[in-house]
């Protein structure tokens, strides 16, 4: 008890301490960076670093208090600097308003609505346990061996739809076993102890390893960092991707870059998209396809009415190569952690049609996911269900809308996109947005002419 108190009474010392060096950075910056840059990288790692203590529902909390937060300043400025009383601004805040107004009432009125939100958001709490507790249910140890075929068939053995995630859960676990052992990180998927792996669990597996290698990374850098030294640890991500991944399944490795960035290190989004887009512009898709993932899991949209990750979907991305892929990306969460209630995303069209009906990006998202699924669970009755869903016959536009950007998409995904990619080892293809068809036409016609 006397360490306890020692370290209470320790506690407010300290912050005052960092707050009187944070005014001295102000004053005499000692090492040529400018006054207030220097005092938010200070303020940034000292925050980041403070999350690193939270349990799950204080860092939730925190979230959703800091994203309320930085809302209201950004409005504070935009008031201030007279940009929030433009008609255009004035126009999208009001829109805003009252289409989250109609959502959150749609949600809580007594119906079909309430109700499948209320399976939405037991469907988001399963995966979430799923994913946050896969270490316990397969029994991963801490130290020692790593039996990877046994881990492998004991995710299997959880049954549909949980072995997705936790095959997803175990790549990060196994990535996270080499760590610390002094030997550069390389061939985790690619060596003999990997061969007994199922060619199912594979997309998952390298999904999970990305995640792994972002988690290690991401802490190394701030937004306030070098360029440089973000390209450096940009480098080292692609490398650990590129010399851990088997061949047309990298993919899936590089697009976890996103959802950790834009999960825990929010700030840094625009940094990773300048950057990676100098070093490796061909990986931005899948960095935003990883982001608009990681919107459906954000604790400030996991509740459905709350707020709506629809409207940020399209506004977070500074072009449009990020906005096709955060849409997508977030259709495939959407789809995937919800596929066993099709009459879910079919409230999505219901009430985001318009917007949907603007790009191929949602649909892309569907088949993408669906595509991932099939593979990683063959066979599973939830998918194929999938297609035989029939909407409400009383709102045609709905059952036309999900014809053609659900029902016939997602036919074609499984009987004839899936069998091209894997037979010529594309399927990390699927982990970004591109025109389906059109790649597989030209595999095939490569297939002709070879």
């Amino acid at each position: 008890m006397g360490g306890f108190a020692k370290s209470m009474i320790s506690l407010p010392w300290a912050m005052s301490a960092f707050g009187i060096q944070q005014v001295a950075n102000l004053i005499t910056p000692g090492d040529g960076k400018q006054p207030t840059r220097k005092v938010e990288e200070s303020l940034y790692s000292v925050t980041q670093a403070t999350q690193q203590q939270f349990n799950d529902l204080v860092w939730a909390a925190f979230y959703v208090g800091d994203e309320v937060q930085r809302d209201m300043v950004n409005l504070m400025f935009d008031v201030l600097t007279f940009k929030a009383f433009s008609p255009s601004y004035l126009q999208r805040l009001g829109s805003d308003v009252a289409q989250q107004s109609m959502e959150t009432i749609r949600v809580l009125t007594p119906g079909k609505n309430s109700q499948l939100a209320r399976q939405q958001l037991r469907n988001n709490l399963e995966v979430y346990n799923l994913v946050k507790h896969v270490r316990e249910l397969l029994n991963i140890p801490t130290e020692g061996e790593f039996a990877l075929k046994e881990l492998v068939d004991k995710a299997y053995d959880l049954g549909e739809y949980p072995d997705l995630w936790a095959v997803e859960g175990l790549g990060h676990e196994y990535a996270d076993h080499f760590r610390g052992g002094g030997e550069p990180i390389r061939n985790i998927l690619t060596d003999q102890k990997a061969s007994v792996l199922p060619d199912k669990s594979l997309t998952m597996m390298h999904a999970g390893i990305g995640l792994s290698f972002a988690w290690h990374l991401l802490p190394t850098v701030t937004p306030y960092s070098p360029a440089a030294k973000v390209r450096e640890m940009l480098q080292e991500f692609i490398t650990l991707c590129k010399e851990n991944s088997r061949k047309g399944y990298t993919g899936a490795a590089y697009e976890s870059l996103g959802l950790v960035t834009r999960t825990w290190h929010s700030q840094m989004v625009p940094t990773i998209d300048k950057e990676l887009g100098e070093i490796a512009p061909e990986l931005l898709g899948y960095f935003w396809h990883g982001a608009g993932r990681a919107l459906y899991f954000l604790p400030i949209y996991i509740a459905p009415g709350v707020m709506s990750p629809w409207r940020a979907v399209d506004r977070e991305p500074p072009h449009e190569l990020g906005r096709l892929n955060a849409r997508a990306g977030l259709s495939w969460a959407t789809t995937v952690v919800n596929v066993r209630h099709p009459a879910i995303l079919e409230n999505v069209i219901r009430y985001h049609g318009d917007q949907l009906d603007e790009n191929e990006a949602f649909t892309n998202g569907v088949c993408s996911s669906l595509i991932m699924a099939w593979d990683i669970t063959p066979g599973e009755s939830f998918i194929a269900d999938y297609t035989k869903h029939q909407p409400d016959a009383s709102d045609q536009q709905v059952v036309e809308r999900w014809n053609r950007l659900v029902k016939k998409p997602v036919e074609d995904a499984i009987q004839r996109y899936h069998p091209v990619l894997k037979a010529h080892d594309r399927l990390g293809e699927v982990f970004r947005y591109q025109h389906l068809s059109e790649l597989v036409d030209r595999l095939e016609k490569g297939s002709r002419t070879a």
